[in-house]
């Protein structure tokens, strides 16, 4: 039986080859706006399946929750703020209250999510970011995930396996119109490279740091770890202007939230603990962390039923904090500018016009992890100053015996 060739008329070449031109002509007029559509695709995905708020995962706007928001009636540019504290708050407080005091390296940083992810970043200016997980309408897992974590993985991306960030949300607060004057969302879902911090995104981690050549805040998110052999890359970086957010900071060598390096006339943060401690502050009750990367020079933490007697200096400076005295489950944070010297700062404990107590004298320890005893700020400093000098005359001794060697070996 002979096989019939198939006839194809001139008709139908021209149609299917200007059908063929037209698929090329599409690809290639398409070509540049790929992402866009496999983002589409994404979040079409997305709107499908993950259709109901996880409220335990979420992080909402806490403006309205906020009771007191206070400038300080001194000359200082600091701010006092009260609201209640969170079940997790409560919870987290003991863990990161351990670190208040204690000198920590800048790769340690305080989850933002204790704080309210607020930070301040001008004399009336608040930021917040917010975030918004979703539960699958039918249960998933992200890709990657494996209940046993390898210990480089940050915990979201375990705790959250069934579900999914959503958004990524900033609004800025001015205290002084007491209203929200930036409201927008951070994450563009039309582009694969944001919808991919989506995926690994650890929203719980959301930090704000300062560009040090620009001056401006960026936030950055950290990615999570697919296992110990491979990391995803990022973390995820942009800066924050009074317009929204643009290009990546300029300078992102500084990603974390507070160090506790030494401010000038300010005393070393363990130290501080011991004075304040002398004073008769409960550090149980407070937190003090120094700042280098946003508005601020101190962040300082108190719980309400831990707040000072009510002929406390702390109630002149913040007139409206004393009717929380002895109230349980709230936080005042106070954020601290322009004050003169850590002494200050402990006075704020104190009656009006009382000295600061040094008692027998507050030990300290230097860097040779040498401690001595000193009886007032400016005995710290000499103290510091005497270790440097001594420090340098100890390099100058080992550099000239290094060049007696030298001449010995010479000759």
């Amino acid at each position: 039986m002979k096989k019939q060739k198939l006839k194809i008329s001139t008709q139908s070449k021209v149609i299917i080859i200007t059908i063929v031109l037209a698929v090329i002509l599409l690809c290639n007029v398409l070509a540049p706006y790929k992402e866009y559509i496999a983002g589409q695709i994404l979040f079409a995905k997305d709107k499908l399946i993950y259709v109901k708020t996880d409220e335990e995962h979420s992080f909402k706007p806490t403006w309205n929750k906020m009771e007191l928001v206070e400038k300080s009636t001194t000359s200082d540019d600091s701010v006092c703020i009260v609201s209640d504290m969170t079940k997790e708050q409560k919870k987290e407080w003991k863990i990161n209250n351990q670190y208040s005091f204690k000198e920590f390296s800048d790769t340690d940083y305080v989850n933002m999510k204790f704080f309210n992810h607020i930070q301040r970043i001008s004399s009336n200016q608040f930021l917040q970011i917010s975030y918004t997980y979703k539960k699958p309408f039918l249960f998933a897992k992200p890709a990657g995930y494996r209940k046993d974590k390898e210990i480089n993985e940050i915990e979201d991306f375990g705790e959250n396996f069934g579900s999914r960030l959503t958004s990524i949300k900033l609004q800025i607060y001015d205290i002084n119109k007491r209203k929200v004057t930036n409201d927008r969302e951070l994450i563009n879902t039309r582009l694969v490279s944001d919808r991919y911090v989506l995926l690994y995104g650890a929203a719980k981690e959301i930090v704000i740091s300062k560009d040090r050549i620009e001056n401006k805040p960026f936030f950055v998110i950290p990615l999570c770890s697919i296992n110990e052999e491979h990391f995803i890359g990022g973390p995820y970086r942009r800066t924050i202007d009074k317009n929204g957010i643009y290009d990546y900071p300029s300078d992102y060598t500084n990603i974390y939230c507070f160090y506790s390096n030494r401010h000038t006339n300010w005393m070393d943060i363990e130290s501080l603990g011991n004075l304040l401690k002398q004073n008769g502050v409960d550090l149980k009750g407070v937190m003090c962390l120094y700042n280098s990367i946003d508005y601020n020079d101190v962040n300082f933490l108190i719980k309400t039923e831990s707040l000072p007697q009510k002929d406390a200096y702390l109630y002149k400076v913040y007139p409206g904090l004393k009717k929380y005295r002895g109230k349980k489950g709230k936080v005042a944070k106070i954020y601290l500018k322009g004050l003169k010297s850590s002494d200050e700062l402990v006075s704020y404990f104190l009656p009006e016009g009382q000295n600061v107590n040094y008692g027998d004298g507050i030990e300290i320890e230097l860097k040779d992890k040498k401690k001595v005893k000193i009886n007032s700020l400016e005995e710290y400093f000499d103290s510091i100053a005497q270790e440097k000098n001594d420090s340098y005359e100890e390099r100058e001794v080992k550099e000239e015996n290094r060049l007696s060697a030298d001449l010995f070996d010479f000759k």
